[in-house]
C-alpha cells in the first residue's frame, strides 16, 4: 500500500528540510507518493494559477525538490506538484489542502515552523487544527540524515494509539526503522496496559515485537524528558499524540507542545 505525503514548499530552494528528511527516512522508497505543495503569496502578480499535475506549473523551488527526490530514489510517477494561491493564511491553506486530499501526514518544514507558530497563537486556527485537521503533521527542522529508528509518546489515550497506529503504518513493508515505546511518568500508571495496547497496535501493523522496545522516565518536565530521550538516543522521527487544549495526554496545545516544536531538533516531530 503506497502511503501519501503532503509535502509543503517554500519560496526558498535552499530550505528543504522536509524533502532531506523523507529522503533519509525511507528506505522502501517505491510505496511513497508525493503531492509538492507550494503557496503562493497573496499579492504575487504572476502567481501560476491553482492546479495540479506536471512540474511545468512548479517555480524553481518545487522543481529543486522533486529532482531532489528522484534523486534519492523516489519514482516521478509518485510525485505531483501543486501550487495554489493563497486564500486565508498559510497555515489553513496548508491544513484545508490536508483535509481535502485526505494524505497520510502532512510534512512542514523551515517555514513550515512559521506555520505552525500561526496555528499556536491564533486562536482560529487553533480550532482548525484541534477539530478539523484529519492528518497528522511532520514538523522537519535541522533534519540530520544519519539519525534511525522512531521514538513513540504513550499514555495510554486514544490519541496516543492512533498515533502508534500511525507509526506502525509507516514503518510496515520493508522499512527497518526500530521502535522505542516511551512513557513519561508524572503519576502512577498501568505501564503494562500502555506498553501492551501500544504494541497490538504495532503487530496489526506488521511490525514485529523485535523491533520494539519498552521504557518508562520519570519526570514533571514532559518536554524536556521527550527532548533528552531523542537526543540521546538519536531518533529519526519522535512521534507524539495530539490531545488538544485542556485534555489529558502526552501531547496538549500549551506549553509541552510549544517546547517540542521548538526545540525538538536532528529529528522530526511527528504530531497526530
Amino acid at each position: 500500500m503506497h502511503k501519501h505525503l503532503l509535502l509543503t514548499v517554500s519560496d526558498d530552494p535552499s530550505a528543504l528540510f522536509g524533502v532531506r528528511f523523507v529522503n533519509a527516512f525511507f528506505q522502501n522508497k517505491e510505496q511513497v507518493k508525493f503531492t509538492l505543495l507550494y503557496i503562493a503569496p497573496t499579492g504575487q502578480k504572476n502567481a501560476p494559477p491553482a492546479s495540479s499535475g506536471g512540474a511545468e506549473t512548479c517555480d524553481l523551488a518545487l522543481e529543486k525538490a522533486m529532482h531532489s527526490l528522484i534523486t534519492s530514489g523516489f519514482l516521478e510517477e509518485n510525485i505531483f506538484c501543486k501550487v495554489k494561491r493563497r486564500m486565508l493564511s498559510a497555515a489553513k491553506d496548508i491544513i484545508h489542502e490536508g483535509n481535502y486530499g485526505l494524505y497520510d501526514a502532512v510534512v512542514l518544514g523551515r517555514r513550515g515552523i512559521g506555520r505552525l507558530e500561526e496555528l499556536i497563537n491564533d486562536s482560529v486556527s487553533i480550532r482548525v487544527l484541534e477539530e478539523k485537521r484529519t492528518s497528522p503533521i511532520w514538523v522537519c527542522r535541522k533534519i540530520d540524515p544519519d539519525r534511525q529508528h522512531v521514538l513513540v509518546c504513550v499514555d495510554g489515550s486514544q490519541e496516543s494509539l492512533r498515533m502508534v497506529d500511525h507509526v506502525g503504518f509507516f514503518l510496515s513493508g520493508e522499512e527497518q526503522h526500530k521502535v522505542t515505546l516511551l512513557h513519561v511518568a508524572q503519576e502512577p500508571a498501568d505501564t503494562q496496559m500502555i506498553f501492551r495496547q501500544a504494541m497490538e497496535a504495532l503487530e496489526e501493523n506488521n511490525v514485529s515485537p523485535s523491533r520494539v522496545q519498552s521504557k518508562v522516565v520519570e519526570s514533571s518536565n514532559v518536554a524536556g524528558a521527550i527532548e533528552s530521550e531523542a537526543e540521546a538516543g538519536k531518533f529519526s522521527a519522535v512521534a507524539v499524540g495530539y490531545t488538544g487544549k485542556g485534555r489529558r495526554g502526552v501531547f496538549t496545545i500549551g506549553s509541552v507542545s510549544t517546547k517540542l516544536c521548538y526545540e525538538v531538533t536532528g529529528s522530526a516531530l511527528w504530531i497526530g
